[in-house]
């Protein structure tokens, strides 16, 4: 088993191949209700639902939930036998996920028959116009999170974007790629219960005698609503994911020892950030300013980055989720947000601890406010201070000179340089 890859080890799986004295699997929990259960019982959140004996008992307990629903065959994985319906009138839907309009004869089971069907809930979507909730699939080892992967089906073919155990983005290109066929990229969203789904997905992991799972669940209006459980996961598998070598090799060292860093190779000491999230942390309390503020996000709105960082919560993971945002910014184009990413890693904190890939945003803030510093104080002082900190001791007279002609910033930089050497 030791020399078993992470890809190997989700080939054996599909193939029902695995051992269980060396990898064992819960596979009763493949079943959705014996899962909901489970989860249940641990404490966390699952959609409300019914279990039917046909495709039209479900669809009449569906409709108990309101004009939005979800029906869905419990022998398949993903989107596959699952319809996320719309009433428009008596006996006729909208399927979300398809955007087709159904009778109710058209709903009926994809491969073999069910033993049972379910009526669900459809939890609200946090983003502002995507009526289908952004799907957060979280990898974990043993209670360990190496990422995650955020996919919106709203659209066809649906889009993915990819984060690290912290909600940290990782980057298409870098960290990964993507079958282009089957899946298209989307900017980030951060869900508000992000730390909260985290707690749940690592508890939940750990209380698994598998060495790996991934966690499927919802940002819901009250908190993180689980999905199901994955133990052979198909786009790994498939390749519709590909991961760079340096996240390959991660990956197969948390598949054998249980213990993953943080995938977007930024300094985020997973274990203590893990400690410091609770089962109702919140991104935000302002659900309606999130809302919209996330429906942007989603189509790379640049106020995103610049909005979200002072309206977290004021708890210790903050910086965490700050830092967040400023990449979210940086991938969706807007490079002011080098200087913010920068300035982060060299506050450092709780969770922030060293300064991996620091010299690549000085060298990225540095390009963007040079290449606009001519005529522009706010452009040439931010240039300035970047080298200033980075030990470029020439920047200190840059800023000297527009303080002098009345820039107030660069005053208060040259200020806070003074101070800080006369007290070390």
């Amino acid at each position: 088993m030791d020399g078993i890859s992470f890809l190997g080890l989700m080939r054996r799986r599909f193939n029902q191949r695995n051992d269980p004295g060396l990898d064992p699997v819960p596979w009763e929990l493949d079943d959705k209700e014996t899962a909901y259960r489970y989860v249940e019982q641990a404490g966390y959140a699952v959609p409300r639902y019914v279990r039917t004996s046909s495709a039209a008992e479900a669809l009449a307990a569906g409709e108990q939930f309101g004009d939005r629903f979800v029906i869905k065959q419990p022998n398949r994985h993903s989107a596959s036998g699952v319809y996320v319906l719309e009433k428009l009138g008596e006996g006729t839907y909208l399927d979300l996920l398809r955007m087709k309009v159904l009778a109710a004869a058209d709903i009926k089971a994809v491969g073999d028959t069910p033993e049972y069907w379910l009526a669900e809930e459809c939890i609200p979507s946090l983003p502002a116009g995507k009526p289908v909730p952004l799907d957060y699939k979280v990898y974990a080892f043993r209670g360990q999170i190496s990422h995650i992967t955020q996919i919106d089906r709203n659209v066809f073919p649906p889009r993915v974007a990819l984060f690290d155990g912290a909600f940290i983005p990782l980057e298409l290109g870098r960290d990964y790629s993507i079958d282009e066929n089957r899946w298209l990229t989307e900017q980030h969203v951060l869900p508000r219960f992000a730390g909260a789904i985290l707690e749940m997905a690592s508890t939940l992991s750990q209380s698994l005698d598998t060495r790996f799972v991934k966690v499927d669940c919802y940002d819901g209006p009250d908190g993180p609503v689980f999905g199901e459980f994955t133990f052979a996961s198909g786009g790994d598998d498939t390749g519709m994911l590909r991961y760079s070598e340096r996240i390959i090799r991660a990956l197969d060292a948390a598949m054998l020892t249980g213990r993953v860093a943080a995938l977007s190779g930024f300094d985020i000491d997973l274990n203590k950030f893990r400690e410091d999230l609770s089962r109702n942390a919140t991104l935000v309390a302002d659900e309606h300013l999130l809302t919209r503020l996330s429906g942007g996000a989603s189509q790379g709105d640049a106020r995103y980055a610049q909005l979200l960082p002072a309206l977290l919560s004021q708890d210790s993971t903050r910086a965490v989720f700050s830092l967040a945002a400023y990449v979210i910014g940086h991938l969706s184009g807007d490079g002011r947000q080098a200087f913010n990413i920068q300035a982060a890693l060299r506050r450092g904190g709780r969770h922030i601890y060293g300064t991996h890939r620091l010299a690549e945003f000085e060298e990225a803030a540095i390009a963007f406010h040079d290449e606009r510093a001519a005529g522009n104080p706010w452009h040439a002082a931010r240039a300035a201070e970047v080298r200033l900190a980075s030990g470029d001791q020439s920047a200190l007279e840059t800023l000297r000179a527009l303080a002098s002609g009345g820039y107030e910033h660069a005053r208060l930089v040259v200020a806070r340089h003074t101070a800080a050497h006369a007290t070390a």
